[in-house]
């Protein structure tokens, strides 16, 4: 075989990360095809209502909200339940790939991670039993190994795969620079993007007279090192304002991916990055 060949686009595996507010789970409506979106953020239907979406929902039902001594290890009585959100959801989609549920589907989302991990955690500590404290040193490891069987399991699916999370600052101990990094645990910062074909920044700028416009980096820079993108012919900071009196699909993300279609000799069905 030689890559000269191919007339087709692969799978893309996006990753998109930014701040709350910057556009991410909205661009799940702009790609083309069937979509699944498993939503760990309680806000992520208000983007996605209205539209063409198979999804469910996985959010934490009861959390320990007594006040506890990280120095004395102790702290208010109170009703601590063990979280099995995780566990329900690790079921739910066990049965769905034995039952390749997914196959009718073009696209696979996750909305967001950074909850997701959350959900992670809050099982280990449920198995340690200190649900509701902080973790210790020992839980982070099951923590990464699991969400890493995870990203692997549905990359396995060979599907267009589609998750968000957030970035945070991180200082480099050594040469005190600052980096903006995946919100992730340990060495899942590195690790992970290393799963994904296309890892963009979403933000949104206002123009000081309340119009909003979205965008998308798809180079790195000094500060961020995880950009990349395997779409060649992109402009460093993409337009992904999605225009709801029109077609959604079609639009921002979905756009580009049509646009590289159109590219490689695929039927064009949508907008070309400006």
């Amino acid at each position: 075989m030689n890559a000269r060949d191919l007339t087709q686009s692969v799978k893309h595996r996006i990753l998109v990360l930014g701040d709350t507010g910057g556009g991410k789970t909205t661009q799940i409506l702009t790609l083309p095809g069937k979509k699944f979106a498993y939503l760990f953020d309680s806000n992520a239907l208000l983007s996605l209502r209205g539209f063409d979406v198979d999804y469910e929902e996985y959010f934490p039902d009861r959390q320990n909200v007594a006040a506890q001594s990280l120095t004395k290890g102790k702290g208010d009585t109170g009703s601590v339940s063990n979280s099995d959100v995780y566990q329900l959801w690790e079921q739910d989609f066990n049965q769905k790939l034995n039952e390749e549920f997914f196959s009718s589907y073009d696209w696979i989302c996750l909305d967001s991670c950074t909850t997701f991990l959350d959900l992670i955690m809050d099982r280990i500590l449920s198995i340690n039993g200190i649900f509701g404290q902080w973790p210790t040193q020992d839980c982070y490891g099951p923590q990464m190994i699991a969400f890493t069987n995870v990203c692997r399991s549905l990359i396995g699916l060979g599907k267009g795969i589609y998750i968000t999370g957030h970035l945070e600052m991180k200082q480099d101990e050594l040469t005190k620079r600052i980096f903006r990094k995946p919100m992730m645990t340990g060495r899942l910062t590195t690790k992970i993007p290393l799963l994904f074909s296309d890892i963009f920044i979403a933000g949104a700028d206002n123009d000081g007279s309340g119009k909003v416009n979205y965008k998308i980096q798809t180079v790195p820079d000094r500060m961020t090192t995880c950009v990349r993108t395997a779409i060649k012919g992109l402009e460093p900071f993409e337009e992904v304002t999605v225009d709801f009196s029109q077609e959604v699909v079609g639009q921002g993300i979905g756009g580009i991916l049509n646009w590289e279609s159109r590219n490689l000799g695929e039927s064009p069905n949508g907008r070309s990055p400006k």
